[in-house]
């Protein structure tokens, strides 16, 4: 696809008045890390959304609020809006200028999404998304093959789906320096290990970028028995927001908590930026592991255990790359009205959508 037409405009693609049209959606997860997942050529149908983008204006980040709202809501950790390079009309390249200043699309690749944070920020990389998006993707019929080029952020990503219960994602090299990750502090060292302090806690931590910033923290005392019980505790999450404000995080942190099982095995509690506690975040698993064998603690193969299950990764020795494999699932389908999209993007009346939701 070239994103090249020089008009935006809506594109009806039902007979039906629009204002009493649906944004279909399909929601899914990967070892409980949950996505609501919608067409960028869906959402162009829906009138307001347009005007929003035309006027300069990003509607996602509020949309994700509301539609990721677990009381009032889908329910999701993040929001991703796919589109394919190959089979869709052009899409204005202003699309992305106002939806995200900073997304450079690669037009060589089979798909692209944005994704967004169940609190609204957005975030480059997102492992488990990634499977999601590669099965979804393959189910829509928006690529020809199950090995699935995606534009990212991060930059180029690869997706292999054998089954759902078998992807694999390339995520690339892992990123190891200061001002890359990035952190507020001296670039002396390509690696980052050292002491996190401040008056509540003094940890020994490693940092690394898996095309978003992740803090290591290896056998803390304080998370001992909320790793055993393979859940967090309310103590352990307000410890983990105290890290992410840490003036050394300027743009946030994911917090992962581990301990070593074996060389090949760890488990981990993660607290992701922009939705707390999850069940799995694959690039904090994989920050895991790079940690690890950087730390001397696993071999360049190892699983990670998460509340939701198990990852598999594998640092690669050859080309350096990360690659990591588990599952996709989809837990139900469903329809928002355009006339609740309307109230959200104008922000008219309740930010509830419950009522406007159809599932199946």
């Amino acid at each position: 696809m070239q994103i090249l037409s020089e008009t935006l405009s809506v594109k009806q693609t039902s007979n039906k008045p629009i204002a009493d049209s649906v944004l279909v959606f399909e929601k899914m997860h990967g070892l409980g890390n949950d996505f609501v997942m919608v067409l960028l050529d869906d959402l162009l149908t829906v009138q307001s959304f347009c005007n929003a983008v035309k006027a300069g204006k990003n509607p996602i980040p509020s949309l994700a609020k509301a539609i990721c709202d677990r009381n009032f809501g889908i329910g999701a950790d993040g929001l991703i809006i796919g589109f394919s390079l190959a089979k869709t009309s052009p899409i204005d390249a202003s699309i992305f200028k106002s939806l995200d200043a900073d997304y450079v699309i690669d037009t060589t690749c089979d798909i692209g999404w944005i994704y967004t944070n169940s609190d609204g920020s957005h975030s480059a990389m997102c492992g488990n998304g990634l499977r999601c998006l590669g099965l979804w993707a393959l189910r829509k019929e928006l690529v020809a093959s199950n090995r699935i080029l995606v534009s990212t952020k991060a930059g180029v990503q690869e997706i292999l789906v054998e089954d759902e219960s078998k992807i694999t994602v390339d995520m690339g090299k892992p990123v190891l320096k200061t001002e890359l990750i990035p952190l507020n502090a001296p670039a002396a060292a390509s690696f980052v290990q050292g002491e996190l302090s401040s008056p509540d806690f003094d940890f020994k931590v490693s940092c690394v970028s898996m095309g978003n910033p992740h803090v290591v923290i290896f056998d803390a005392p304080q998370a001992q028995d909320c790793l055993q019980a393979n859940k967090f505790s309310e103590p352990l999450k307000h410890l983990s927001v105290q890290i992410q404000e840490h003036s050394i995080f300027p743009e946030g942190v994911n917090v992962e908590w581990c301990k070593t099982i074996s060389r090949n095995e760890v488990h981990s509690l993660i607290y992701e930026r922009g939705c707390g506690a999850t069940l799995a975040c694959a690039s904090g698993a994989a920050a895991v592991v790079v940690a690890g064998i950087l730390e001397g603690r696993l071999e360049r193969q190892a699983k990670v255990r998460l509340p939701g299950g198990y990852l598999s990764i594998e640092w690669s020795k050859s080309d350096e790359h990360v690659r990591m494999t588990g599952p996709a699932q989809t837990s139900f389908c469903g329809t928002i009205s355009f006339a609740a999209l309307d109230n959200l993007i104008n922000a008219r009346g309740s930010r509830s959508i419950s009522t406007e939701i159809c599932c199946s």
